[in-house]
């Protein structure tokens, strides 16, 4: 009974000299050792998500940097190409370029061919029969105007003179049949005209009773014998094809009259 006594007055008496409880510094030991313990696993996880982040960051930049090398590479092949395609137009421009310089060229040594064959056409309708003389001067009228245009390219220029020199040359192996209004005996007639290429002109009224030739060294229309009606009708019906071709003996060369 005593002992307890003693006991209980002794932690009474340690409490009243200030004394603490030992689970009170127990207590605060463990605050102390909590306290950084907690902060380094705060640490550990913010270190943990940066590492996370700086992952991600990582790939993100590493595929942005492996498209902007594919898009170098593509932009390299186009540069490459565009410069071959750049190399083949200079090339080109410089073989246009020479084409250029050579039509120049061959435009002045043209230029007087196309003058001297105008001069030749007007030449041949001025010495030729004269058949079919309004539709040949206004073709070389407008030949003569389409040579004073400075817009016109040289090779329509020529092309349209080639074209009056076939159709002139044509002349000589066509037959024709047309109607027109000649001068016979001083008096105007409608008559049909039959041509024979270049070699001679004849000629035979509508009413088929008078027919004749035109005469070059006279430079005249000439009547030709009634004899010789049933042929020009017939040679008029096959130039016009409403006949056969068949083998006619017309007069040609200067008439004399019988």
């Amino acid at each position: 009974m005593k002992r307890w006594t003693v006991i209980i007055w002794g932690a009474v008496l340690l409490g009243t000299l200030g004394f603490r409880p030992v689970s009170v510094g127990m207590a605060q030991v463990g605050d102390k050792v909590e306290k950084p313990v907690a902060e380094a696993v705060t640490i550990r996880q913010q270190t943990q998500q940066a590492e996370e982040q700086w992952r991600d960051e990582r790939q993100a930049l590493v595929a942005e940097l492996d498209a902007l090398e594919q898009e170098q590479a593509q932009l390299l092949e186009e540069n490459a190409a565009l410069g071959q395609a750049t190399e083949a137009a200079r090339a080109r421009i410089a073989v246009k370029e020479q084409e250029l310089a050579d039509i120049e060229q061959l435009s002045a040594r043209i230029q007087p061919f196309m003058e001297e064959q105008l001069v030749r056409i007007g030449e041949i309708i001025a010495a030729d029969l004269p058949f079919l003389t309004d539709e040949r001067q206004r073709r070389l009228a407008a030949l003569t105007a389409l040579m004073g245009e400075p817009d016109v390219a040289v090779s329509e220029k020529l092309r349209k003179i080639m074209e009056a020199l076939f159709v002139e040359a044509e002349y000589g192996d066509t037959i024709e049949v047309y109607q027109q209004t000649i001068i016979v005996d001083s008096q105007a007639v409608l008559v049909d005209i039959f041509r024979l290429g270049r070699l001679a002109l004849f000629y035979q009224t509508l009413d088929r009773k008078r027919c004749g030739f035109y005469d070059v060294a006279a430079s005249a229309w000439q009547p030709l014998p009634g004899r010789y009606n049933r042929t020009i009708q017939a040679a008029v019906e096959i130039g016009s094809r409403r006949k056969p071709v068949e083998l006619l003996n017309l007069p040609l060369g200067r008439m004399v009259a019988q």
